[in-house]
């Protein structure tokens, strides 16, 4: 049996959540879908879920009707929150604009940006504690 790829999330784990615009558009795209019949989809025998709910859930939806509407796509699947980190490319949430790096990456970055800083502020004094001219 074929595994199905997991539903794609957020780097914090969480669902792509819908703006109240974009939830009316892709309720409109859901009714356009092949497997869309009645408010029924017809590969899971049941209520289509991406129908009823304010989060990208159906992968039929994501990889087959979605990339009709490129503006669409970009503008839930690129929130302006979401970034890469610099070091490693993962996703992350930013929190303000500063932010650069993943968690694991922003510590790393730290410990080398504060070695660098210290050297530099040793690199002008002699050993006897005397700045070089």
């Amino acid at each position: 049996m074929h595994k199905l790829d997991p539903i794609e999330r957020l780097p914090d784990g969480t669902l792509f959540r819908l703006t109240p615009g974009q939830l009316r558009s892709v309720r409109g795209l859901t009714k356009r879908c092949c497997n869309f019949l009645d408010g029924d989809c017809l590969l899971l025998d049941g209520v289509c879920p991406q129908f009823i709910s304010r989060s990208l859930i159906c992968r039929w939806f994501r990889r087959a009707v979605l990339p009709q509407q490129p503006k669409l796509e970009q503008a839930i699947l690129s929130p302006k929150k979401l970034r890469r980190c610099e070091v490693c490319g993962t996703g992350i949430l930013a929190r303000s604009g500063r932010t650069k790096y993943c968690l694991a990456c922003a510590k790393e970055v730290h410990r080398q940006q504060k070695a660098k800083s210290a050297r530099k502020r040793r690199s002008g004094v002699d050993n006897l504690g005397a700045k070089s001219p």
